[in-house]
């Protein structure tokens, strides 16, 4: 019997076959819908970074220990004279099931690669750590903040609109990717809802957003995407579900 919100139905899937190579993941915190066990498997001759506890996790589905990079908040690894990884914190909470909740610990990551710095914000409400992480590790090229899922029953474990923009301001980046969203149906917003609001509430802040359709590559040094891809969808669909068609990887 399967349990938990199911994802929007989609026209077109891809699959981890799809791919390239992977050399490394990144892990936030040990939720289903961000660690999953299969994937996890499939990708097991790749190097893991992830929070404290969540090793275990690894070990067990037969990824081998030397393949696993397990930080707590603040500290550093090197991944290569030219790729550094950080774990910094974030505001939300981890458990796979009942009785697990908070036994290890959930984050964001920060990324330097050559003169690059990238913010990957995993899942997180807003709080005034963003400020902290972008006086000490930024000014970013880009984050990636997560604007899905939003509600005010639970705005402490998910950013509201506003509140993203107000984090991608503390973050101090050039520009700004909407991720987290168009994928389950858990919130009361529309699939389309947070690209939506979360662009609409940018520009009257002067913050660029850069918005890839679904498994679409760019590079940082070329022009970003900012083709507002789903607005042509939005009035086909209901509030409550959506036809998403992912673009291939590149």
């Amino acid at each position: 019997m399967e349990m938990g919100p199911k994802p929007f139905p989609y026209e077109h899937y891809y699959r981890l076959e799809n791919l390239p190579k992977i050399d490394v993941v990144l892990i936030s915190h040990d939720h289903y819908d961000h660690l999953d066990m299969q994937t996890v498997k499939q990708l097991k001759d790749s190097i893991f970074y992830v929070p404290l506890g969540v090793k275990a996790h690894l070990l067990r589905w037969g990824v081998q220990e030397n393949n696993i990079v397990e930080l707590d908040w603040y500290q550093d690894h090197t991944f290569s004279n030219n790729l550094k990884f950080t774990f910094t914190p974030a505001r939300h909470f981890s458990g796979r099931g009942l009785f697990d909740r908070n036994k290890t610990l959930w984050g964001s990551w920060v990324i330097r690669i050559n003169d690059k710095r990238i913010f990957f914000g995993g899942d997180s409400g807003y709080f005034e750590v963003f400020k902290t992480i972008g006086d000490k590790y930024g000014p970013f090229d880009m984050a990636m903040l997560d604007t899905g899922q939003y509600n005010k029953a639970w705005q402490n474990v998910h950013m509201m609109p506003q509140e993203v923009v107000q984090a991608t301001m503390d973050l101090k980046t050039k520009t700004f990717m909407p991720i987290h969203n168009s994928k389950y149906s858990l919130a009361l917003h529309a699939w389309y809802g947070p690209l939506e609001d979360v662009t609409k509430e940018a520009v009257t802040k002067g913050i660029h957003v850069t918005t890839p359709k679904i498994g679409q590559s760019f590079l940082l040094d070329r022009e970003l995407p900012t083709i507002r891809w789903w607005q042509g969808l939005m009035q086909e669909q209901p509030l409550s579900t959506g036809q998403l068609t992912p673009a291939n990887p590149q």
